[in-house]
């Protein structure tokens, strides 16, 4: 809509559209953001910092385009994450979701499950709960392992934890993991990719599973490890 006034035209709402390709210009914001939003598949084209969900750089857009014309790319499926609480669906992402105190100077306290499985309880300002693609953003920043595409896996990653014992916790993605806040009166936040916040409070049941809809992206030259040395390795490889 702000674009839409800027240039004086009418828009639509993009999740009311229905297309093949969703081109977004943008940073990893803008891809994450579309990803929610809109059907379809998506090439990103990177005007970021990092751009790590861009599959195209400003200096080769031109190229990238014919490719697209002519057929030449492929889709990839990426998974995505559904998130309930209390066991209602709240909200889906394709990165990481996040729960965190909604007071920055307190800290959380939670009991985490795998499969009805009780794990631990723990103290920390959060917990991240990450798909292979986001193990390379805000999990990988607090500490947890970097997870490949391909591998059928989440990993819970904590945030500031108040003990030396809890470490990032693999499970495979037929699982479930449950959190639930517990012994404190602070409320927290679910964060999905960094776009939408759900206030959750004492109590309440947050439960992670691999969502049964993907997201799918147009790839068309990088793999993974590519895409990785020249993204997260830039500063310190040549």
């Amino acid at each position: 809509d702000e674009v839409g006034k800027y240039l004086n035209v009418k828009t639509t709402s993009i999740s009311s559209i229905d297309v093949d390709i969703i081109i977004t210009i943008g940073g990893d914001g803008t891809v994450l953001l579309a990803s929610q939003k809109a059907k379809g598949s998506i090439l990103g084209i990177n005007m970021g910092a990092l751009g790590f969900l861009s599959e195209v750089e400003l200096g080769n857009v031109e190229t990238s385009i014919y490719k697209l014309l002519r057929g030449d790319y492929k889709v990839v499926d990426v998974m995505k994450l559904a998130v309930y609480v209390n066991g209602e669906l709240r909200g889906k992402c394709i990165n990481e979701t996040v729960i965190h105190s909604k007071r920055i100077s307190k800290v959380g306290n939670f009991k985490i499950y795998v499969d009805e499985n009780f794990i631990d309880r723990t103290r920390a300002d959060g917990i991240i709960i990450a798909t292979p693609l986001g193990s390379t953003s805000y999990s990988m920043s607090a500490g947890g392992p970097i997870i490949l595409p391909s591998a059928e896996a989440m990993v819970l990653s904590f945030i500031a934890p108040v003990t030396l014992r809890i470490r990032p916790i693999v499970v495979s993605t037929s699982s479930r993991a449950v959190i639930v806040m517990a012994g404190t009166k602070e409320d927290s936040l679910i964060i999905l990719d960094g776009q939408e916040e759900i206030e959750i409070h004492s109590g309440d049941s947050v439960e992670i599973r691999k969502c049964g809809e993907p997201a799918k992206f147009i790839t068309m030259r990088r793999n993974f490890f590519t895409k990785f040395r020249e993204k997260l390795l830039k500063d310190v490889v040549n």
